[in-house]
């Protein structure tokens, strides 16, 4: 019941939340990584690379909690059966057992080494992964239209101040002509 009541909160808000903090992230990021911007400047083919990579490099989900079900051993200790556990998404993104130079945003990266964990995975997938890949991508279509060049005013940005949500509220963009 927990767990039910859980992912029905999740999904009531989780779509308008993640997409727009996923879209503010990539602006700051590509303002970060101007060379990054400019691969897809150049090739637009490689937007929905540039969306996985957003999804681990600064995915706006940290964690997702769910139950186990019976005891289990794992190499850490043992975790007790109907107990939540902490799945740190975010953490497993820069893990560099998984992914080479796993602290680097490259939208070339190598997608076969690893699997990002920014909507989840398998049976714990996001209902609305698709979706979110989709708005993205439509998003970074539109901003290399309006703002083919721009800068960030990096000293306005504001996080978010969310317990499982990262990304920006505030994103003070100047765009180039």
């Amino acid at each position: 019941d927990i767990e039910i009541t859980g992912f029905t909160t999740l999904l009531g808000g989780a779509g308008a939340e993640t997409v727009t903090k996923l879209v503010g992230s990539a602006v700051v990021e590509f303002a970060r990584h101007p060379e990054q911007w400019q691969k897809l400047l150049d090739d637009r083919s490689k937007i929905p690379a540039a969306v996985e990579e957003l999804l681990r490099y600064v995915g706006p989900v940290q964690y997702n909690v769910r139950y186990s079900v019976k005891e289990v051993e794992v190499p850490s200790g043992t975790i007790p059966a109907n107990k939540p556990v902490f799945l740190m998404g975010a953490a497993a993104n820069r893990d560099p057992r998984a992914f080479a130079d796993a602290e680097t945003f490259d939208i070339d990266r190598d997608r076969t080494e690893a699997q990002n964990l920014g909507l989840g995975y398998g049976i714990h997938s996001c209902l609305g992964a698709a979706l979110a890949r989709m708005e993205s991508a439509i998003a970074l279509e539109h901003l290399l239209d309006f703002m083919p060049r721009f800068e960030v005013d990096f000293d306005g940005l504001q996080r978010v101040n969310m317990q499982n949500v990262a990304g920006y509220k505030n994103v003070p963009v100047k765009v180039l002509r």
